[in-house]
């Protein structure tokens, strides 16, 4: 199940990406070295409103990438504010070798380090915090195929996967839990390698206790495989239709059952909507304009017509960057809408990056992003 939600995720982030790219690029120019950003807020109310559990939220820390991930999503996209506090160091090729995370008040949370082999693929990473050290080591064939080994001795956990590459796609991959139990997905691309289906053999399936209980686990009994994504594409080699099924889920404890369907439409190139269906009946609907250089301008849920809204982004650009978002969200009262008219000031360096951005929401400065970057 964990490698089916990491790929649920991985495949929303991309379309997440794909959409809001525009204008919200933080590319850094340069031979960097290091950077640290980190955010501040400015007044000690949006201080103590937004970090009111924990630095990183309810959820806590939740590694680098998911991390800068939701921050960015939540700064560019909200009159809101997470949480990010961290260095990155890159070697001259430009890779992440190392990454120290910090909290509120710069006290250490998380390490990563990594090396790569002389063909720059990933050999080790090491995720080191106060309370564990949890090492990933990855070995490669002469085929390309990978083993990645990753340990974690404090808590005593232990994976191996196994991903097997043809044409530089993978075809394959075996995980393995510290029980040998077996979570196997095998991979199928259709002629302009995309991802055609995928079949997942579960290791787990139902077993009939007596007339009115199953039991859902791991037990000695034939595994049917079944294809749990179907993609669909378009002339264009776009993608317009992901189905997602789950055994699980299935009431007779026999076949795979659609437990979601994501449509997407497009319109000169760009993504024009995401309408999503569940299994329970309900649906959820995202739309998008773009301007003629291809940069996000609108974006509304959760109906096709605007006036009904729920949700609307409404963003004006400068020299390319995000400078305006109007944004404004149903409130309790159904029918009535809050309103945010946010800005977005910047300061650049001498590359040309930015170092720093500062927040204003009606009229109020309340957030200021800052990059402390160096180069070789």
């Amino acid at each position: 199940m964990k490698r089916k939600i990491i790929y649920s995720i991985f495949l929303l982030i991309i379309i997440i990406r794909t959409v809001q790219s525009q204008g919200k690029s933080d590319s850094l120019y340069g031979n960097v070295k290091r950077i640290n950003e980190k955010v501040v807020f400015l007044t000690k109310a949006e201080n103590a409103q937004i970090i009111n559990y924990d630095d990183y939220g309810h959820s806590g820390f939740m590694g680098p990438e998911e991390t800068i991930s939701k921050f960015h999503n939540i700064w560019y996209s909200s009159q809101g504010c997470y949480y990010l506090n961290y260095e990155r160091y890159f070697d001259k090729k430009r890779r992440v070798v190392k990454d120290i995370w910090y909290g509120k008040k710069d006290n250490f949370i998380n390490s990563y380090k990594y090396k790569y082999d002389e063909k720059e693929r990933l050999k080790s990473a090491i995720d080191s915090s106060k309370y564990s050290v949890k090492t990933e080591n990855h070995y490669y064939t002469d085929d390309n195929d990978e083993n990645i080994i990753v340990e974690n001795l404090d808590a005593n956990s232990f994976s191996h996967t196994y991903k097997k590459i043809k044409d530089g796609k993978i075809i394959l991959l075996k995980e393995y839990d510290k029980y040998g139990v077996i979570d196997e997905y095998r991979y199928q691309y259709n002629e302009n390698r995309k991802l055609a289906y995928r079949v997942y053999k579960d290791p787990n399936s139902w077993r009939k206790v007596d007339e009115k209980t199953f039991s859902y686990g791991v037990y000695d009994s034939i595994i049917t495989p079944y294809k749990d994504i179907i993609n669909e594409y378009d002339s264009k080699n776009r993608l317009t239709k992901q189905q997602r099924f789950n055994l699980y889920d299935d009431e007779k404890y026999q076949n795979p059952v659609l437990t979601n369907e994501t449509i997407y439409e497009y319109k000169n190139d760009n993504i024009s909507s995401i309408t999503k269906h569940y299994k329970e009946g309900n649906s959820n609907y995202s739309y998008y304009e773009w301007d003629n250089s291809n940069r996000l301008t609108k974006k509304y849920c959760c109906d096709q017509n605007i006036s009904k809204a729920i949700m609307i982004e409404e963003y004006r650009y400068k020299n390319d960057k995000i400078s305006v978002l109007n944004y404004s969200e149903e409130t309790f009262e159904k029918g009535k809408k809050k309103k945010y008219h946010i800005t977005f000031l910047y300061k650049f360096d001498n590359q040309n990056n930015w170092i720093e951005i500062i927040k204003n929401v009606n009229g109020k400065n309340l957030y200021k992003w800052i990059r402390d970057i160096e180069y070789y």
